[in-house]
């Protein structure tokens, strides 16, 4: 029936077919059936092509990359300053500092540091005597 209805048979064929259509309602039916089938199936083999596809798809890719790279350098910037910072606090810190001490503060440093010099609290801390 396909045949029939895309006119591909030869004219005693078709001629056969059509004359049995006109005497069979099933088969009329089953004609019918395969028209709207057929029908429906070429409305949709049409593909709409969507204007500007590649160079939508082409922005797409170039965003994607424009990402890896943001992925990349925001990790690296972050680690630089980090390393940044710690150094410039060291050196702040060495340039903060006094290294020269006269021997009168050390003195008076040497008395806030009395465990050497008392002895005896060290002892009656402990629970051997």
């Amino acid at each position: 029936m396909i045949f029939f209805i895309e006119n591909s048979l030869n004219p005693e064929e078709t001629v056969v077919v059509a004359a049995h259509l006109e005497q069979c309602p099933d088969c009329r039916a089953k004609l019918e059936y395969l028209k709207e089938i057929l029908a429906q199936a070429e409305i949709e083999k049409i593909i709409e092509n969507k204007p500007f596809l590649f160079t939508r798809i082409q922005g797409r890719l170039a965003n994607a990359e424009t990402h890896k790279t943001k992925r990349i350098l925001r990790p690296l910037a972050i680690a630089i300053a980090l390393v940044i910072g710690i150094f410039s606090g060291i050196l702040l810190g060495q340039f903060t500092m006094t290294p020269n001490t006269t021997d009168q503060e050390r003195e008076v440093a040497y008395l806030f540091q009395d465990q050497e010099i008392e002895n005896m609290e060290s002892l009656l801390l402990e629970d051997d005597f």
